[in-house]
């Protein structure tokens, strides 16, 4: 029996990797994630994803989402993977671990979703509500992701291995931060940065344009590459530091966030309406107001209503960087603020300035 059971749990990792499922509202796609190598292998097993080796890329147009996969090796350890992603249905990517091979890669992500909210019909255009984070996970962390039919995400990963860290953290100070040690040392798997620094353009985009217009014959120029990559690494690490830990939040990993998402985007679709109630989200999720309340306010750093005020505002500045002429009044009045001064003094409370004060380009 024992010399069975190692090709018997093959067979079964083999079969369910292959096998989507739905729960909570979501098909749920499963995937090998010990290493970059075994995620690539598992992906290109699937019937309905097709590798480009010589564009180090995959892509799929399938009746779940449309979009590429780019991947990229900087170094013996060090990897890059980018996905640029238009979701058709509700999906949540399940990661599984073989345990016959070591699963022994950290993972950065800074991700951007884009998410239509529903809007009023005073309004012209569709709004758009665009979701900013950083995910740092320890080797063998139960991610889970999950992505709503109309929306767009890019992920921009880059996985380290354990020894490739301990060679960089002796040889320089790249990993040198006190309370990142701390976090090492626990026993979270991972932690977000929600919205901790938006400011990040300036070194995440030459790493994403250089491999999503790497062209027909992949990345030419993989050191520059490697270069971009380990600015951004020291970037993200530079900015724990500064902000002292105070943004930082552990989420849950199990299927409660996929729940927890759900009713982020139950909150998001009633940003021109009247806060939902936290009675109303946590039966919409199917999950206790008392856990729905605690694991909300651990990934995303507010409470349900504190969070829906700030999606408010952050509508507001979005709505007046596009267009500057808008009427403070009208602003106020589709976010159903009655009271002009309630809603600018919500707004200073949420950015620090009026409306009013807000320097356009600086935002920008």
């Amino acid at each position: 029996m024992s010399i069975l059971l190692p090709s018997t749990q093959k067979f079964i990792l083999k079969f369910r990797q292959r096998l989507m499922y739905y729960r909570d509202g979501f098909y749920i796609m499963p995937y090998i994630a010990n290493s970059p190598k075994a995620t690539l292998n598992s992906l290109e097993s699937m019937p309905f994803i097709k590798n480009y080796p010589d564009q180090n890329m995959m892509s799929s147009n399938n009746p779940f989402f449309n979009g590429d996969f780019h991947y990229q090796e900087l170094e013996e350890g060090l990897w890059l993977l980018v996905s640029n992603i238009k979701f058709k249905k509700n999906v949540s990517y399940d990661l599984i671990y073989d345990k016959s091979i070591p699963a022994s890669y950290y993972t950065l992500s800074y991700y951007i979703h884009k998410n239509k909210i529903k809007s009023t019909p005073s309004l012209i255009d569709n709004k758009v509500n665009i979701d900013k984070s950083w995910i740092l996970f320890k080797p063998g962390a139960k991610a889970i992701n999950a992505h709503f039919a109309g929306s767009e995400s890019i992920f921009l990963t880059i996985n380290f291995s354990e020894s490739w860290m301990e060679k960089n953290a002796s040889s320089s100070d790249l990993f040198i931060d006190e309370k990142l040690k701390k976090w090492l040392k626990s026993e979270d798997e991972c932690l977000i940065l929600p919205e901790l620094f938006n400011g990040s353009n300036h070194v995440s985009q030459p790493v994403l344009d250089s491999i999503l217009f790497k062209g027909n014959k992949g990345v030419i120029d993989v050191l520059k590459l490697k270069i971009q990559s380990l600015e951004l690494i020291s970037f993200f690490i530079k900015k724990m530091k500064e902000t002292g830990g105070n943004n930082r939040h552990y989420i849950p990993i199990n299927q409660n966030r996929r729940k927890i998402i759900k009713a982020e985007k139950r909150i998001c679709d009633a940003i021109f309406q009247d806060f939902p109630g936290v009675e109303d989200i946590a039966s919409y999720v199917g999950m206790s107001q008392t856990k729905l309340k605690a694991d909300f306010k651990n990934t995303y750093g507010k409470t349900l209503f504190k969070y829906y005020q700030y999606k408010q505002m952050e509508t507001a500045r979005n709505m007046l960087m596009k267009e500057p002429n808008l009427k403070i009044t009208y602003i106020a009045n589709v976010l159903g603020y009655a009271n002009v001064s309630k809603f600018s003094s919500a707004f200073r409370n949420c950015f620090g300035y009026l409306p009013s004060e807000m320097n356009i380009e600086s935002e920008s």
